[in-house]
């Protein structure tokens, strides 16, 4: 079975049928994401989403299979989201940016979603803490692994080109990149008590800290990489 019966397509060639499920799929997704940035995962059943779109449960199942299947659209749509703010972060770089400085963009650019995307983010936190399995059926769970790939991929590369140009020690690229991320979501979980403790969760501060102590530990040398976290730090320092 799969996920969704069909995905939004920009096609001209579309039949006008085809551009109302279309039409139709986007605006249930809407509606799911906005009813989890509002409640949470447990704010998402079904039968509620129906009665927000104007729809009978059994009419929602013609665009998606499950609930699974809707959690799984939803985090893939996080992810592709992250995957884009990180490569408007490199794009915004020189054309012959080091790679080090790529990596220290990817840190910004991802703590920056974080900041402007609380809710969104919440939500991929939400799902990837929860001690449950969410997604245990691999066709939901596929595309969400598929769209943490690609938005792992640029961080990935960046630290494997950082290897190659001697910034850094030889290493597995995707893994010291899940590393870098899983140092990031765990201090970015602070958000919330940030508004009340700011002199201890400075988490610009702690981000750019935790990054450059795997950075260092991973072969870089201190001149390297405060270099490449100076440019991207307010003001100009690390």
């Amino acid at each position: 079975m799969s996920v969704i019966h069909g995905t939004p397509s920009r096609s001209k060639t579309q039949s006008p049928r085809a551009r109302r499920h279309d039409e139709n799929l986007r605006r249930i997704v809407e509606t799911a994401m906005s009813m989890v940035e509002e409640g949470g995962l447990e704010a998402l059943s079904i039968n509620r989403l129906a009665e927000a779109v104007d729809y009978t449960p059994g009419a929602l199942y013609r665009y998606v299979d499950s609930k699974d299947a809707l959690l799984s659209i939803l985090c893939a749509r996080v992810l592709d989201d992250i995957r884009a703010h990180l490569e408007a972060a490199l794009a915004a770089l020189p054309p012959r940016a080091t790679p080090l400085r790529r990596v220290t963009a990817i840190v910004d650019g991802y703590a920056g979603f974080a900041r402007t995307a609380p809710r969104r983010f919440a939500l991929l936190l939400q799902a990837m803490a929860d001690p449950r399995i969410l997604l245990p059926d691999a066709a939901h769970a596929a595309p969400v692994v598929t769209s943490a790939v690609a938005a792992l991929t640029p961080l990935a590369t960046a630290l494997g080109d950082a290897a190659d140009a001697g910034q850094l020690t030889a290493g597995p690229a995707p893994e010291r990149a899940v590393c870098l991320v899983a140092l990031l979501q765990g201090l970015l979980l602070f958000q919330k008590q940030a508004r009340y403790a700011a002199d201890v969760l400075d988490l610009s501060r702690l981000t750019r800290s935790g990054a450059r102590a795997l950075l260092l530990g991973w072969g870089g040398t201190a001149r390297t990489v405060d270099a490449a976290l100076r440019a991207h730090a307010p003001g100009g320092s690390p």
